[in-house]
């Protein structure tokens, strides 16, 4: 058994795609939370009164699998559902579908809460999480893990940012996505299409750092990508490409 599942409309607009015309991957994923933090608003379940208990919810993996990106003016239905949960993870799963019902988009994700004083991960609060009446499971999944990089075929450097700090105080997770797809040339964007990411976040960006996108080549569809800080490693992800028709 899983969780309440909860879903809405929504129109692609120009301003979340890209000159493919379609939705850029960082906005997708923001919709896409934004669809989660909707439902916990239906639930009763606020920022504010996550804060109130002093933690935060913090993502610290997507795995993303997508058959066809939204594009422009595209009026697609975001879902999500809480599917289970043991003391220290919630396992939230999110669709896109087309007006036809087909799926575009499926994202995996693991969520934990933080304390927001001492930035640590904390047990599960129960009146936190019953709501969503997902499964109580005392098991831990275990997803596939990213290695960091021992080669690097190109980087790029970034200063945060005020505007990409969110309500956690450390940058939102959806602007590594635009850091490490920017590591890419255009020409290798305008002729491949994502089909799968693999995304773990692994120690928090704050306000004033400087981070490092960089990107090596495992084979002609496969990128592999972290962000650094300093001598931290702050985010892996592994991409999977497929070349467009011509």
């Amino acid at each position: 058994m899983s969780g309440k599942k909860f879903s809405e409309q929504h129109r692609v607009v120009y301003y979340e795609t890209n000159v493919t015309k379609q939705i850029n991957i960082g906005h997708m994923v923001d919709l896409l939370i934004l669809t989660s933090e909707n439902q916990s608003d239906q639930l009763g379940l606020t920022t504010e009164v996550v804060n109130s208990h002093g933690c935060g919810w913090v993502i610290t993996q997507h795995l993303i699998d997508i058959t066809h990106l939204p594009q422009n003016d595209e009026v697609v239905t975001l879902s999500t559902q809480a599917q289970s949960y043991n003391p220290y993870f919630c396992y939230r799963d999110f669709w896109i579908h087309d007006q036809t019902g087909q799926e575009l988009v499926h994202m995996h994700s693991v969520f934990v809460l933080m304390d927001l004083k001492t930035r640590k991960i904390i047990r599960m609060i129960p009146e936190l999480i019953t709501p969503y009446e997902a499964l109580e499971s005392k098991k831990i999944e275990r997803l596939a893990a990213l290695q960091p990089l021992t080669l690097v075929n190109g980087q790029k450097q970034y200063n945060v940012r005020f505007m990409d700090i969110d309500s956690n105080h450390h940058v939102n997770n959806v602007h590594y996505f635009d850091w490490m797809l920017d590591c890419l040339d255009a020409a290798f964007l305008s002729q491949h299409e994502l089909v799968k990411m693999n995304i773990q976040y692994k120690q928090e960006v704050r306000y004033g750092q400087k981070v490092t996108s960089q990107v090596y080549f495992k084979d002609d569809l496969t990128t592999c990508h972290q962000i650094v800080t300093a001598d931290n490693i702050n985010c892996l992800a592994q991409c999977e490409w497929r070349k467009k028709d011509a």
